[in-house]
């Protein structure tokens, strides 16, 4: 059977949980179930996603609230919904924890550093350097905005070599990175693009959306490929095991 692949909601308007469809088609595409998550109020629950999902991936979505990496706001850019920050948050805890293949995309590679005790600036202005502008004007999101530099022996040169065009759609970026992850890829300002978690089958976290570059770049597809490779060829309880 297919991998399943856990889709953590992105967050709730107008009493909705939504996921956007490039994620869904994402993970379909490269071989995998697509399974939305909801969010709930139920610490249980995580536990159960972890018995079904033999891998998780997270979504872009609002900012995080600042008290949850101990700041108080600073910012009148975006907006936060603490109900879905803690549920996305102990859920990454529990899917790091428990070593499973796990995609993250712009504010799920913010969770994930999170997650494991780490910071980010509430806005790209707050930073102490000159700052490109990361939230394009393009008239569509697949359209790049900007280059990055990627680590030599990282995951992520595997999958895109030493140089690629991303897209961008955030005006917030990792700020304190924990020693457990490693920043693998930076923009020309020195924004960190993308991370990786040593040691662990398969934590990767990027900042662009390659949700939507799948069809112009074949290294975005490898990204969900691995997922789902990964994520089919681990033994555990869920539907793939």
């Amino acid at each position: 059977m297919k991998p399943v692949i856990g889709i953590a909601a992105c967050g709730s308007t107008d009493n909705r949980q939504f996921v956007t469809e490039a994620y869904i088609e994402a993970v379909s595409r490269t071989g995998g179930i697509p399974l939305i998550l909801p969010i709930l109020d139920d610490a249980a629950i995580l536990t159960d996603y972890l018995q079904i999902c033999d891998g998780f991936l997270f979504c872009g979505g609002r900012d995080i609230t600042p008290l949850l990496f101990g700041e108080e706001l600073l910012t009148d850019r975006g907006g936060t919904d603490l109900f879905t920050d803690r549920f996305h948050l102990a859920l990454m805890q529990k899917v790091l924890h428990a070593k499973r293949p796990v995609l993250a995309i712009c504010r799920g590679m913010q969770v994930m550093n999170l997650a494991l005790g780490g910071s980010i600036y509430q806005d790209l202005s707050l930073r102490p350097s000159p700052t490109l502008q990361h939230m394009q004007i393009s008239g569509s999101r697949k359209d790049p905005c900007h280059k990055i530099t990627v680590s030599q022996n990282s995951m992520l040169s595997d999958f895109l070599g030493t140089h690629a065009n991303v897209n961008s759609f955030h005006h917030q970026c990792l700020h304190f990175i924990p020693p457990q992850i490693r920043p693998v890829a930076t923009a020309s300002d020195g924004v960190v693009e993308a991370i990786e978690i040593p040691g662990h089958p398969f934590a990767l976290g990027v900042q662009w959306h390659p949700e939507v570059l799948l069809s112009l770049d074949p290294g975005m597809e490898k990204l969900f490929l691995t997922l789902t490779e990964r994520a089919g060829s681990c033994l555990f309880p869920g539907s793939a095991g």
